[in-house]
């Protein structure tokens, strides 16, 4: 659990990791908000293969709660404020389709907002126990296998490693989505 403050108040982040088979996107999309709305927490979730660790979350989160308290946001809802965050990208279907979960068996990284932390650990508990989530945090974590992904989904050259790591250069096109208001 992560504490965050600033022009949207206080927060505390929850980041879980896991592997899940996902039958239909739409309703694990549904399953996600009924939580969430129980709990008064906002949820996404996201394929791990392409997030660069738990400071590509958090860095995403940090700026969609400013973007919102700030009027800056794309999109209506936080939820989805967060996958164009995570993303680095203003459309919503290409954010989902970059960060976004698909059909079939693959690793998850659940990210949760909410006021408090015993909020935020109650969701983040039913999500992966109501969605068949099987709880594994080191598919969030960065591995090197990830780099060929991260380089394709946030248009980085291959070139520009030689000049910083991967998480940073994910983290500079995420910074870089505020420039486009």
């Amino acid at each position: 659990m992560f504490k965050l403050k600033g022009t949207f108040g206080k927060r505390t982040i929850g980041i879980a990791g896991g592997k899940a088979t996902v039958d239909g996107v739409d309703e694990l999309l549904k399953g996600l908000a009924r939580i969430d709305r129980k709990h008064g927490t906002v949820s996404q979730i996201f394929d791990a293969s392409r997030i660069a660790g738990r400071g590509h979350l958090l860095h995403a989160a940090r700026l969609a709660l400013i973007a919102q308290a700030m009027g800056w946001n794309f999109a209506s809802s936080l939820n989805i404020e967060l996958a164009c965050w995570v993303a680095g990208e203003r459309q919503i279907d290409r954010a989902f389709g970059k960060v976004g979960v698909r059909k079939g068996g693959m690793t998850v990284a659940v990210l949760t907002i909410g006021k408090t932390r015993s909020a935020v650990k109650r969701a983040q508990a039913d999500v992966l126990r109501e969605l068949r989530i099987e709880r594994d945090d080191n598919v969030v974590e960065f591995v090197p296998k990830k780099i060929a992904a991260l380089l394709k989904v946030f248009s980085i050259p291959k070139r520009e490693l030689e000049m910083a790591d991967i998480r940073k250069l994910v983290l500079e096109r995420i910074a870089l989505l505020s420039l486009q208001r």
